[in-house]
């Protein structure tokens, strides 16, 4: 409400102060002409009025006001009606546009040095310039100075609120990035941890049903095995829920398996009927993220195997230089293997995406650790190559 009405009270109030100053006859800059007190309240009246105008149409408002501040210059300066008009030049720098704003502060300078040059020569003396100088710099100068200050800072606050809209936004954008990367990790771990040992409880149950007439042994070797994986998983379960309700994600390396624990998985798969062999000598010690990433690799690479090619020898072979970790699983495809190479543009089905799920995990694991994946058919062999990359070294 007061910002609407702002105007009109600053134009109010000029006309109340310059009416006070020239009754008091105190409005006058240079020696009194005789100019009645009437006249002067009529031109001050005539540049307050275009002070309504200073926000809407400020650049209209000075132009308007610079009418009767001539007819003032002509009847001798006034002090009331080049304050009135200091404000409109105020109004005019600060809501103006920028070349406005800019030409408004050195526009001035020239006149307002020739008006003092002039006033000496033609007094021949020094005062009369130095009063002229000091009046053009107080009058209009400094108001367009001061307008160009607020404008500033202003501007600078402005940016400052953009920049702070900017980086909010930005945030906004890397928390949903961080909680998306989380879930695809979540998903990842999921995977592994429920398709992997149901796949083989799955698989291994199916054994044990053929086999408990014809070889009990086995058949309870298998059943074994089944209550292995179950307990394996209910195990990797409550550690995924202790991780998520942690609130140290360093956890996480301590609830993964490790490269150590292989000989779980190999028990796991032969009990499914599939022959692992394990090829590691020599490796060095690795760090928790790139060994940790290597046994869910080889975990959902096992799974894999028995589900698509069962009763099929697997070969695992690990190397290791200085820079990277080789890992190389291979196995005969099995005669129903279904697992896909690549899926042609429109045939993206669920069944088709559920099965690449696994081959997925695996190149993603690879990835977020800076290495990469690739799975293919080979001479017959179904061939899974990983290099994961050793940032500090290996310790043998």
């Amino acid at each position: 409400m007061i910002d609407r009405y702002a105007p009109t009270l600053i134009a109010l109030a000029y006309f109340a102060c310059g009416a006070v100053l020239y009754l008091l006859d105190l409005g006058a800059l240079v020696a009194e002409d005789g100019t009645s007190t009437g006249v002067r309240l009529l031109v001050l009246a005539a540049v307050c009025v275009p002070i309504l105008l200073r926000r809407s149409r400020p650049l209209l408002g000075l132009a308007l006001a610079s009418i009767p501040v001539a007819v003032d210059f002509a009847l001798g300066l006034s002090l009331p009606v080049w304050l009135a008009y200091g404000d409109l030049l105020f109004a005019a720098a600060l809501y103006g546009t920028a070349r406005t704003s800019v030409f408004l502060e050195r526009a001035p300078i020239a006149p307002i040095a020739i008006l003092a040059v002039g006033a000496g020569i033609y007094t021949g003396e020094l005062r009369p310039a130095v009063f002229v100088a000091a009046m053009g710099v107080l009058l209009i100068s400094l108001p367009v100075w001061w307008a160009r200050s607020v404008r500033t800072h202003r501007d600078a606050a402005e940016a400052e609120r953009v920049k702070a809209q900017a980086l909010a936004q930005v945030s906004e954008l890397d928390r949903a990035a961080a909680i998306t990367a989380e879930r695809q990790h979540l998903a990842r771990d999921l995977h592994d941890i429920v398709a992997g040992h149901l796949s083989a409880i799955a698989i291994q149950s199916e054994a044990a049903l053929r086999l408990r007439e014809r070889d009990p042994q086995k058949a309870m070797t298998v059943l074994e095995s089944v209550r292995t994986n179950s307990v394996e998983a209910l195990r990797e379960m409550q550690s995924m829920v202790t991780l998520l309700r942690s609130e140290d994600a360093r956890d996480d390396a301590a609830t993964a398996g490790r490269l150590a624990d292989l000989s779980g998985l190999v028990s796991s798969a032969e009990a499914s009927g599939s022959t692992v062999t394990i090829d590691a000598r020599g490796l060095p010690e690795f760090d928790a993220e790139v060994d940790v990433t290597a046994y869910r690799i080889i975990q959902e690479a096992l799974t894999n195997a028995t589900k698509h090619a069962p009763g099929q020898p697997v070969l695992v072979c690990l190397a290791a230089d200085r820079r990277e970790l080789t890992i190389r699983i291979s196995n005969p495809l099995g005669l129903a293997n279904t697992r896909p190479v690549e899926v042609a543009p429109g045939r993206d089905t669920a069944c088709e995406r559920a099965e690449r799920q696994g081959l997925r995990n695996i190149a993603e694991r690879a990835a977020a650790i800076g290495g990469g994946a690739r799975s293919r058919i080979v001479d017959n062999q179904w061939q899974t190559e990983v290099q994961l990359p050793l940032r500090n070294g290996a310790t043998r």
